[in-house]
């Protein structure tokens, strides 16, 4: 089975836009693919989805928020270790924890929103890709065709 890692901007659109790509990319997730996921990404999806901007854009009460990101945790392989250390986008040094993580899981995918890491395409020969790539992909293992973005 593939092994993914999702970027905390791929999980927050999950929850932001129910029923846009990014939601379909973690619906697949334990079907299509293993999900890994590490403190940091966790820690940073509940930073983020609290933010006041985004409360104030998308309001949702603090019970969905939870029911969420307990969902999350249940779909995902959680890394407990503590990930590599990786140097490698000085631009957000935040995106190396997403790398790490990778590393940690072995994964075979990226899965991002990020700039600085679809900048980079791939790392240490797994690939970096958005939503619609990684559908795209993870259709052609196992007949998912997709709808729509």
């Amino acid at each position: 089975m593939i092994k993914a890692v999702l970027d905390t901007s791929v999980i927050a659109a999950a929850f932001l836009k129910p029923g846009g790509i990014n939601h379909r990319v973690l619906r697949e997730a334990g079907r299509r693919y293993k999900l890994y996921l590490c403190r940091h990404i966790l820690e940073e999806l509940e930073r983020v989805l609290r933010y006041p901007r985004i409360r104030s854009r998308y309001p949702h009460s603090e019970e969905e928020l939870e029911k969420f990101i307990q969902a999350v945790k249940g779909l995902a392989e959680r890394i407990y270790k503590r990930c590599p250390k990786v140097d490698v986008i000085a631009e957000d040094p935040a995106d190396n924890e997403i790398l790490g993580c990778r590393l940690t899981a072995k994964a075979d995918y990226i899965v991002s929103k990020d700039l600085h890491l679809l900048a980079l395409r791939k790392f240490q020969g797994m690939r970096i890709v958005r939503s619609d790539e990684f559908l795209s992909i993870i259709g052609r293992q196992r007949g998912l065709h997709r709808t729509g973005t």
